[in-house]
């Protein structure tokens, strides 16, 4: 369906335009956030299919307007290491201080707790910055993971959106290059290593193998410069710590993706429907034991990507649970959904703040890419397994 993902990018393209950045959504009132920075590997995607240049020349020049949004102001933090090298990480930041338009009610309620306005309008930017990341919400943004008001997304520096501009980085070289557009080809490629060290030394942890989300100290603003401390790395075990993977920087290292794989097996997230999203159960959507359809994606083309022969098995085996408990689902409810317990194949998901929607598009799409390079599960069956 080349035209119809031309047509899609072309409208999220009309968005930087207009605003700088592709908005949260098609709505007035999502102007002030983004969503994860994804536009490029679309545009990638759809030329790498179909030669399209004239693609690429309608494309560029907003890409690296979004790259800039990303990557100054209030989304830009200096980090320091031991060795006082210096790196330029991004974060998620909500140019909003008030309650959601769209969930008023639910943020007035939440932000009660406070006793001033100040303390209120940051929790409402906290809100409103976790909606930018999609994982709205989830302990993966709050300092005490059973306390929903201790929510503080622009403090996290978080893995996968950094993965996110890598791919960005990486995508604006080679599809500049391809238009002769070598000098900007050029840049990037160095910024997508520059990225990619600070991804290393920041995010990196060797006794987990994982990829860790990194805590900032209160307050921090774009002009000030912080010094890594371990202790700022967020131990508790996300499936976003694995989403480096998906880059081929990644996956293509043999000796790190055992390592990566070996941590996964052993991290609690893999479950009998697919991978769970965290190992807390909260309440929240984004948590235990919601599986979400962009997650098992990302992580599953990682390991078959790999050269790995028990990362791809690993893969295959992820990818046929996630087919079979969508199938079964969709048997039951005559729908498919936006996310599935992972524990019960066949069950939808639920928590957060709204009734589980169904006929999600990414949930479409994760199947049938599945069903294309996998195949129907191996076993035949159309019932769950233990």
């Amino acid at each position: 369906m080349y035209k119809t993902a031309k047509a899609i990018v072309t409208n999220l393209v009309s968005f930087i335009d207009a605003y700088g950045y592709v908005l949260n959504g098609a709505r007035a009132y999502y102007t002030n956030r983004s969503q994860p920075p994804l536009l490029s590997a679309m545009v990638f995607e759809i030329y790498n299919q179909t030669g399209d240049v004239e693609l690429i020349k309608t494309c560029l020049s907003a890409l690296l307007k979004e790259y800039k949004f990303w990557n100054s102001g209030i989304h830009e933090v200096s980090i320091h290491d031991a060795q006082q090298n210096k790196y330029s990480l991004s974060r998620y930041y909500a140019m909003w201080n008030k309650p959601r338009p769209e969930s008023s009610t639910i943020d007035k309620q939440s932000s009660s707790k406070f006793l001033n306005a100040s303390e209120k309008q940051q929790f409402y930017r906290e809100l409103a910055s976790a909606a930018e990341s999609g994982w709205d919400f989830g302990t993966r943004w709050m300092r005490d993971t059973s306390e929903f008001t201790t929510l503080a997304t622009t403090s996290v520096l978080p893995v996968d959106l950094n993965v996110f501009i890598l791919k960005m980085e990486l995508d604006i070289s080679f599809l500049a290059r391809e238009i002769g557009a070598d000098g900007i080809a050029e840049n990037f490629l160095k910024a997508s290593q520059a990225r990619q060290r600070a991804i290393n030394s920041v995010f990196w942890n060797e006794k987990m193998g994982q990829w860790l989300d990194y805590w900032l100290s209160n307050g921090t603003t774009c002009k000030e410069s912080q010094t890594w401390e371990a202790q700022n790395q967020n131990q508790n075990v996300f499936a976003s710590n694995f989403v480096p993977l998906w880059i081929d920087l990644f996956n293509s290292d043999t000796p790190l993706v055992e390592k990566v794989m070996r941590s996964l097996q052993t991290s609690g997230l893999v479950c009998a429907a697919g991978i769970a999203t965290s190992l807390t159960n909260s309440g929240q959507q984004w948590d235990f034991p919601n599986g979400w359809a962009p997650l098992q994606h990302m992580i599953v083309e990682g390991l078959a990507r790999s050269k790995l022969i028990e990362a791809r098995s690993m893969a295959k085996e992820i990818a046929e649970r996630w087919i079979r408990t969508n199938y079964v689902a969709y048997k039951k409810t005559g729908a498919m959904h936006e996310k599935y317990d992972v524990e019960k194949c066949g069950e939808s998901g639920g928590g957060g703040e709204y009734v589980v929607q169904t006929g999600f598009g990414w949930s479409n799409g994760v199947v049938l890419a599945f069903l294309e390079e996998f195949g129907w599960p191996r076993d035949q069956s159309i019932d769950c397994i233990s």
